[in-house]
C-alpha cells in the first residue's frame, strides 16, 4: 500500500497563518470547492457531509467512519498514520468541526516517524453528560498535517454519534408550606420542569397521596408535553383535601412523578401538605375558658341563691299578702300608623322627565339574592354582612359572594370588591356597550356561560354572579396553562377580553406593559378585597 497510492495534485495554497495550533473548534473551511477530493476505499459504516483529502505521502486510516458515544463516556479514535516520505516527519493529528474543544482529552496528538514507518494514534472524545452534548450525528474531520510542510495535509471525514439519555428535574415553584383548611380546601401547587437530558422528551406529571385524605383533580400537568434540552417549562398540580381533622393538625404526604411517553419514571418528589383542624389551639384555650367561666358563674348564682333562699326562710313575715292589682290594657286609637319604608328611592323628576342616570330596566325585571330585597352603593364590611331590608331575604350579598366563591374555588372577597368596581352592587346596573347586572356581564358572554349554570335572568344578583363566577373560572384555567396562574392576570382578562390579553402576552408583554386602566382595575379590586374582613 505504500508505493501505490498515486502522488496527489498540488491543492490550492493554503496560508499558513491560517493553521491555528492551539484552537481545534470549527477548523473546517467553510468554501471546499477548490479542495480537490479523491475517491478513497473505507471500512467505515456511515457516511459523513466532509469529505476525504487525502496525501500520497501523509496516508491515514481509520478502522470506522461512525463512532458512537453515551455523554460522560469517552471514545478513542485509532487513527493509523503511514509515513510515505522518504525522510523523517513529525505529523499532528486532530480533530476539526461541530465540536467543543473541551470534549477532546487532548486537542493535539503528536508523532515523529522515520520514512516508511507506520503508527497508530488515538484521539479521545469525552462529551459531558448535559444538555449541551445534544444527542444526533456530528461531522467531524481527522486532519494529520506535517510540521516540515504545514500546508501537506490528510482529511478523514468522520460521524460521531451521541446516544440519548433522559434526565428531568421536577422542582416545587412556591417554597411556603401548604395547608388545607375547612374553607380552603382546593390548593393549587405550581412546578417546573427542566430537561436536563439531550434530547426533546413528553413529560407528563402524575401525583398520588398514598392516602383518601389527598384527592388529585385533572389538571394541566396530567397533559404531556415536549420539553426540549435545557428547556424548563412550568405546569400546575391541583389537589383537594377532604376529611380534614376537626382538632388537632395533622401532615399528611402526597407524591409526585415525571413520567415519559413509554410510562418510564424519571423522577419522583415528595411534599408535605398540613391539614388543619377546625379547632386551632387558641379556639380551644378560649372555648375552655369561657366554659370555665361560665361553670364559675353558675356556681356563683347557685351560692347566692342558696343564700337568698336561707334568709328569706329565716325572716318573718310582718304584713299581710296584699290583693294582686288588676290589669290595665292602654289602647292609643288615635296614634298614626307608621308607614312602610319605601321600596325604591323617590323619583325626584316629574313622570314627564325621566331621568337619564337611572337604568334602562323595568321595575319588574328586579331580583335579588334569594329573590329578596338588594343591598346597594356600600363598600364597608357592616353593608356586606347587614342583611337587606325588604322581608323575605334569606341571603345577604356577603353570604351569596361566599357561597359562590366555593362553589368555584374563588376567593368571595375578590368578587364583593369586583362587583363593587363593575356596578357598585347595582343589580339593574346596564352599560352603554350593554354590560348587565351585578358583574357587568356583556350579552356575549351570558349567552355562551348562562346555560352551564341554568341562569335566565341577568338581573338576578345569584344567577348574574354564577355566569362571572364560571367564567372567571374558564380564564384561570386557559392562563394558567400558558403559565400565568396569578388572579391579577385573570381580572385583566375578564375586563380586556382573553383574546386581547393573549395577543399581548404572545408578544411578549409583562404586567408593566399592560395598559394603564388595565392593570388599575386588576389592582383596585385586590387593594379592595384586603380591606374586607
Amino acid at each position: 500500500m505504500h508505493g501505490d497510492i498515486p502522488l496527489p495534485l498540488q491543492p490550492e495554497p493554503i496560508d499558513p497563518d491560517g493553521l491555528d495550533p492551539v484552537s481545534s473548534v470549527q477548523r473546517l473551511p467553510l468554501d471546499l470547492s477548490n479542495w480537490q477530493v479523491w475517491e478513497v476505499e473505507s471500512t467505515g459504516n456511515a457516511a459523513s457531509r466532509i469529505p476525504d483529502l487525502p496525501d500520497g505521502l501523509l496516508v491515514a486510516t481509520l478502522p470506522e467512519r461512525c463512532w458512537q458515544v453515551e455523554p460522560g463516556q469517552s471514545v478513542a479514535l485509532p487513527l493509523s498514520v503511514l509515513n510515505n516520505s522518504g525522510h523523517p516527519l513529525t505529523i499532528r493529528a486532530h480533530l476539526e468541526g461541530w465540536l467543543d474543544e473541551l470534549w477532546a482529552a487532548e486537542p493535539y496528538v503528536q508523532a515523529n516517524l522515520a520514512a516508511g514507518e507506520r503508527r497508530t494514534l488515538e484521539l479521545t472524545v469525552a462529551p459531558p453528560r448535559n444538555a449541551r452534548a445534544e444527542a444526533g450525528d456530528h461531522d467531524l474531520a481527522v486532519v494529520v498535517r506535517s510540521l516540515q510542510d504545514p500546508a501537506r495535509l490528510t482529511r478523514l471525514g468522520v460521524v460521531l454519534q451521541i446516544l440519548p439519555f433522559e434526565q428531568i428535574l421536577l422542582e416545587v415553584g412556591n417554597r411556603s408550606p401548604l395547608r388545607a383548611t375547612w374553607w380552603r380546601r382546593t390548593l393549587s401547587l405550581p412546578l417546573r420542569m427542566t430537561n436536563l437530558g439531550n434530547a426533546p422528551i413528553q413529560v407528563a406529571v402524575q401525583g398520588g397521596g398514598g392516602t383518601e385524605r389527598l384527592v388529585f383533580r385533572p389538571g394541566l400537568a396530567d397533559v404531556p408535553c415536549t420539553v426540549q434540552p435545557g428547556q424548563q417549562v412550568r405546569t400546575v398540580v391541583a389537589l383537594t383535601a377532604r376529611r380534614l381533622p376537626l382538632l388537632g393538625a395533622r401532615p399528611c404526604f402526597f407524591g409526585l412523578q415525571a413520567v415519559d411517553q413509554e410510562g418510564r419514571v424519571l423522577q419522583q418528589l415528595r411534599q408535605t401538605v398540613e391539614l388543619r383542624p377546625l379547632l386551632g389551639t387558641w379556639q380551644l384555650a378560649v372555648a375552655g375558658s369561657l366554659a370555665l367561666a361560665g361553670a364559675g358563674a353558675a356556681l356563683l348564682l347557685l351560692l347566692l341563691a342558696a343564700l337568698l333562699r336561707q334568709i328569706s326562710v329565716q325572716t318573718p313575715s310582718v304584713t299581710a299578702p296584699a290583693a294582686p292589682a288588676p290589669a290595665v290594657i292602654v289602647v292609643a286609637l288615635d296614634q298614626p300608623a307608621t308607614p312602610p319604608p319605601p321600596a325604591s328611592p323617590p323619583d325626584r323628576l316629574s313622570p314627564t322627565e325621566p331621568d337619564p342616570a337611572l337604568p334602562l330596566v323595568s321595575p319588574d325585571q328586579v331580583s335579588v339574592p334569594a329573590n329578596g330585597g338588594a343591598v346597594r352603593g356600600s363598600t364597608d364590611s357592616a353593608s356586606l354582612q347587614r342583611p337587606p331590608s325588604p322581608v323575605g331575604t334569606e341571603l345577604t350579598y356577603a353570604q351569596l359572594f361566599q357561597q359562590v366563591g366555593a362553589e368555584y374555588d374563588l376567593d368571595w372577597r375578590m368578587l364583593a370588591a369586583q362587583a363593587y368596581v363593575e356596578s357598585s352592587f347595582d343589580t339593574l346596573a346596564l352599560s352603554s356597550a350593554g354590560a348587565m347586572g351585578l358583574m357587568q356581564v356583556l350579552p356575549a358572554t351570558w349567552r355562551e356561560w348562562a346555560p352551564a349554570v341554568s341562569a335566565s335572568d341577568p338581573f338576578d344578583s345569584l344567577s348574574n354572579l354564577q355566569v362571572a363566577a364560571v367564567y372567571l373560572n374558564f380564564l384561570r384555567g386557559q392562563l394558567a396553562q400558558r403559565g400565568y396562574a396569578e388572579v391579577a392576570w385573570t381580572l385583566v382578562a375578564y375586563h380586556w377580553g382573553i383574546d386581547r390579553l393573549l395577543d399581548f402576552l404572545n408578544s411578549g408583554g409583562t404586567w408593566q406593559d399592560l395598559p394603564e386602566p388595565r392593570r388599575r382595575y386588576a389592582e383596585e379590586i385586590l387593594r379592595i378585597a384586603q380591606t374586607l374582613p
